[in-house]
């Protein structure tokens, strides 16, 4: 029985138009209860877990230190844990006596989630998990399941399978994240020069835009940077990117980027700085 029920949560189920932006609610200063502060704009184009759950619900009580060990476990790449508390279920003061009690780190907001398409339920906890371009790829409430999803998506976005992976995040990046897109665009042809060929006219898009090469090294030096913290407290490595790190966000090297005329750009450069700032802060 229990092996039908995590098949039938694993079912993929749409939640986005035609690779439009995906659409979340509640992920605002209004709702923000504990934890680092997302945004809907943040959101997008990461892998998100999302435990629905209360704090007068004893088994979800139960499930939020794991859901901390697997944010804990993945915060380096392009994911997020986002704690959708369920309105009734506790105030606000006592969700962050226990966030603060449990050390929990990752964005508590109540009501957040899917604003179109949230999977339905009708018990908590409930956990399911997003890919890059708004898919829910699991429903349900068996947590070590939703992090091996989390795990295959990641690696998927991040090292495609085949060709067919490789474009269906190529398609949602084109429209939603062009650094990000500009990147992978490159590693496409590499891969796959002959199909690389029907993206000609999208690559010379994207090269139009006057911001796209210096937006693309914010993305890929974001996405480094991550990674120097786990080089060690006292490698040369590290404290050099310490510094990169630190002059990127108080320095006007990618300032033109947050005045772009293209909202796209705007969005993926804030989102990429907001990383860095949470790399500044636990370097």
């Amino acid at each position: 029985m229990r092996g039908k029920q995590l098949l039938a949560a694993v079912v993929v189920s749409c939640v986005s138009t035609l690779f439009g932006a995906v659409e979340w609610r509640n992920v605002d200063p209004e709702h923000h209860i504990a934890g680092r502060k997302a945004s809907e704009g943040y959101l997008q184009g990461k892998v998100v877990l999302v435990d629905r759950w209360g704090l007068g619900c004893p088994p979800c009580r139960k499930l939020l230190p794991r859901i901390e060990e697997v944010w804990q476990s993945f915060r380096t790449k392009p994911f997020v844990v986002l704690g959708g508390h369920c309105k009734g279920w506790g105030d606000a003061d006592g969700i962050r006596a226990i966030a603060k009690d449990l050390g929990l780190t990752y964005s508590i907001y109540e009501g957040a989630g899917l604003a179109v398409g949230e999977p339905s339920f009708n018990s908590i906890p409930f956990l399911y998990v997003v890919d890059e371009t708004g898919k829910v790829i699991y429903m349900g409430r068996d947590e070590r399941t939703a992090t091996q999803v989390v795990v295959t998506a990641l690696t998927d976005m991040e090292s495609p399978k085949n060709v067919r992976q490789w474009k269906h995040f190529l398609d949602f990046e084109l429209e939603n994240l062009p650094g990000r897109a500009f990147l992978r665009i490159n590693e496409f042809k590499e891969k796959f020069p002959d199909d690389a060929k029907a993206y000609a006219d999208k690559e010379r898009e994207l090269k139009a835009i006057p911001e796209i090469k210096k937006l693309a090294e914010l993305v890929e030096f974001s996405k480094r940077a991550k990674d120097a913290r786990e080089f060690g407290t006292k490698t040369a490595q590290r404290a050099k990117y310490q510094k990169l790190v630190r002059d990127a966000i108080s320095g006007t090297k990618y300032a033109s980027l947050l005045k772009s005329n293209d909202a796209r750009v705007v969005r993926e450069a804030k989102n990429s700085l907001a990383d860095l700032k949470w790399t500044a802060a636990e370097f």
